[in-house]
């Protein structure tokens, strides 16, 4: 007699692959075939799936079309079956999915596209940030700023990428006026912050220096390295100018400092 674990991988094979051979001696027709009673489960797991997808990545339905997204999101189930009961994780592994399967095409750019969509809706469920505390950070000494660590907002994400990405989103967003501009992939790098306000979210393009002042933030970097790697990417980033803008923006939400 097959085991728990053996009906439910045939079970998930099944559904992923269409293939109910292993599965069908121990489905009950009860008057409908194993192959359709299967063939139930898997339409209907194709279809949420597919449909999360859907929702999850508009900008590259529009610049793909409603069917490649279906007939490669198909792909990327078999691949990528859900590991949650939740299907907002679906499209978890997509950029990733994507840069594999489009390196060295010119649809390439569909995986950062696909990224900076990820980090808007992990921004959407992301834990309510606290806010920074500007009285006790007053109260370090000069000489011990530099070992601030600060933390980057739980609803904040970072998206780097060598096509102009925020010009892609942008264009491609329902009611988007169409000013007869041709958006070149080459037009440069593109760095973004995606931070999640009370009623929206933000996508902003950051300078180079910034963004990388905040990259390190990220892997809790203290301030005097973060600047460090900010000024090795932007020589003219001013650490002081830089952190009020930053402040005030927003991503960085706590801090400590070593024992």
């Amino acid at each position: 007699m097959a085991s728990l674990r053996d009906l439910q991988s045939a079970f998930a094979s099944a559904v992923r692959f269409g293939d109910a051979g292993l599965l069908a001696p121990f489905v009950v027709d009860d008057g409908i075939e194993a192959e359709r009673r299967v063939g139930i489960y898997a339409n209907n797991v194709r279809e949420n799936f597919l449909a999360t997808l859907e929702a999850t990545f508009p900008v590259l339905v529009r610049l793909a079309g409603r069917d490649w997204l279906r007939q490669n999101g198909t792909a990327y189930l078999r691949t990528n079956p859900s590991r949650s009961g939740n299907l907002h994780y679906v499209g978890e592994r997509y950029a990733a999915f994507l840069e594999s399967g489009l390196a060295g095409t010119p649809y390439a750019y569909f995986a950062d596209v696909a990224r900076l969509e990820w980090a808007y809706q992990e921004v959407l469920v992301a834990a309510e940030p606290g806010s920074l505390d500007l009285a006790s950070l007053a109260t370090i000494a000069p000489e011990r700023q530099g070992e601030i660590v600060f933390g980057l907002s739980l609803a904040a994400r970072l998206v780097t990428s060598a096509y102009p990405l925020l010009a892609i989103w942008k264009a491609n967003q329902p009611g988007a006026a169409d000013d007869g501009r041709t958006i070149r992939l080459d037009e440069g790098p593109s760095r973004v912050l995606v931070i999640r306000r009370s009623d929206h979210v933000e996508l902003r393009e950051l300078p180079e220096g910034e963004f990388e002042f905040l990259a390190a933030v990220a892997r809790a970097c203290t301030v005097e390295s973060a600047a460090a790697a900010a000024r090795q990417a932007d020589p003219s980033f001013d650490l002081p100018t830089s952190l009020v803008r930053l402040l005030r923006l927003g991503p960085i939400t706590d801090w400590s400092t070593p024992r």
